[in-house]
């Protein structure tokens, strides 16, 4: 046999080879997959359990908010209150200039300093009785570091309770689209979203052109909307807790264009205190869902790095290589990061330092509101937005009195806090059997990762190695087969 039909032959005979693992390797992973359905089964089980005691504990606290709101809607509450935005001392009573505004959860934007040493870093309210109280401009996030409480000027938060899940890409199901997920922000009418989250700390990495945007809590795009550009920008992220790792200054971002416009502003946070929050999935066009390329994955692909850290939904229930019960406050989203860089920053100035990222199950905002609600000069009730300038010296003038809430609006707040409180303690009481849930999906998940995902992981690599081999090969069969090259080997 000549040399070149010898070779062509061998590698005929490789490839068939290659050919028939990857039969074997795909057969294999259908039959470890069913055989971890018990496992998912139970975990799913136990998952829910706990899910719905969380939620009818969050449901609860959302009648209150709703009785709280009743209020404000009655009349007998307001919601608006005189911010100072300026004082002029030249004058003697001085005078200050105040906006109405409304009391928004997501706080209040800085105001210019107007030669009052610290107005510009914080944000100033004229009280009924005239006094002025001063508070952090960012009261998010001094609120959530344990510091500042009273921050939450007219608003008594509760924070919502979720199972927090740990996922790592080897215990992701077969045909998972979830790339991973972020805060962003982006104008109404525009198709540039900012993702907020530094460049190269864990989802950076995994964003390519094509894929779905997709607002998770937010009516943001119609339709499928996918990614057709990405750059980079510069971006202040220390008003954002739930990045992994909060900046000292300006970072590195990632910019993406996509395929709509947007139907609204998503600034960060929002006026309730919430965040805008969107995920990234892979194109199912883009899935190798046939043939030899079926449940392939690249043979460098990490089966732990990046892990995403995330609030289970009911839509996810059992994802995860383990979980915990979650009451932080931080706002909702799945965000990706590299452990292995915890405590490291990742650019030469040395921030962002890279840190867990701080995920939660969110807040609710039960809003008190004021007895007393802001007039203009001339004694009409001021409107959001109005202004007005006041001396000093009667700045005890500028609201005006509250008919007393009814029996009826009281009595309801009462009630449902009272209900929410039962249901908390429900949850909350039996700390034995609770802790006692959540080491036992633990467990079930510790075993169903070692002994079913991890091996699935592996065998889905080794499809993607076989499918490189067949690639080389067949390659390899083209130019052997070509008479220019087989004539040489051959003389």
């Amino acid at each position: 046999m000549a040399l070149a039909s010898k070779l062509f032959s061998q590698a005929g005979e490789d490839l068939q080879q290659a050919l028939e693992s990857i039969d074997d390797l795909q057969s294999r992973v259908v039959i470890i997959d069913n055989d971890k359905l018990p496992y998912d089964q139970a975990i799913a089980k136990l998952d829910k359990d706990l899910l719905d005691q969380c939620n009818e504990v969050n449901v609860s606290f959302n009648n209150v908010e709703t009785a709280y709101n009743d209020r404000i809607v009655g009349v007998c509450k307001t919601d608006m209150f005189w911010r100072v935005t300026a004082i002029n001392e030249t004058p003697t009573p001085s005078q200050y200039s105040l906006v109405c505004t409304k009391l928004n959860a997501g706080g209040y934007p800085a105001l210019t300093k107007g030669g009052v040493v610290g107005l510009g870093s914080t944000v100033a309210f004229l009280e009924s009785n005239g006094g002025i109280t001063t508070y952090p401009c960012n009261f998010r996030q001094e609120q959530i570091d344990g510091r500042h409480e009273a921050s939450y000027f007219g608003f008594d938060p509760r924070n919502y309770y979720g199972l927090k899940y740990y996922n790592e890409p080897y215990s992701d199901d077969i045909g998972d689209t979830l790339v991973g997920g972020f805060i962003g922000t982006i104008t109404q009418g525009q198709s540039t979203l900012t993702v907020m989250n530094p460049v190269g700390a864990g989802l950076s990495e995994l964003l390519s052109i094509g894929q779905i945007i997709q607002a998770t809590n937010l009516n943001v795009f119609s339709g499928i909307t996918k990614i057709t550009g990405i750059t980079t920008g510069l971006v202040d992220l220390r008003d954002i807790e739930s990045l992994v790792g909060i900046a000292e200054t300006l970072s590195k971002v990632n910019i993406l264009t996509v395929d709509s416009s947007a139907l609204r502003s998503v600034k960060a946070p929002l006026d309730d205190g919430d965040y805008g929050n969107f995920d990234v999935l892979d194109d199912p066009a883009n899935f190798a869902n046939s043939g030899r390329e079926k449940y392939s994955l690249p043979k460098e692909a990490d089966p732990f790095i990046p892990q995403t850290v995330g609030i289970m939904q009911t839509a996810n229930i059992g994802a995860g290589v383990s979980i915990a019960l979650d009451n932080s406050g931080y706002p909702t989203a799945a965000v990706p990061w590299n452990p292995t860089l915890n405590g490291y920053s990742i650019e030469p100035s040395g921030v962002p330092i890279i840190r867990p990222p701080k995920v939660g199950s969110g807040k609710c905002f039960w809003k008190e509101g004021f007895t007393a609600y802001p007039v203009l000069s001339g004694g009409a009730r001021a409107a959001e937005n109005d202004t007005r300038t006041i001396e000093s010296n009667v700045l005890g003038g500028a609201y005006a009195n509250l008919s007393d809430c009814s029996a009826a609006l009281e009595t309801a707040i009462t009630d449902a806090i009272g209900i929410s409180s039962t249901k908390e303690t429900a949850l909350l009481g039996d700390g034995s059997a609770r802790n006692l849930k959540v080491e036992g999906i633990n467990a079930l998940r510790e075993e169903r990762n070692d002994d079913y995902s991890l091996p699935i992981y592996g065998m889905r690599v080794g499809i993607g190695a076989q499918n490189e081999i067949v690639d080389r090969l067949q390659t390899l069969q083209q130019h052997l087969d070509d008479l220019t090259i087989r004539n040489v080997i051959d003389s």
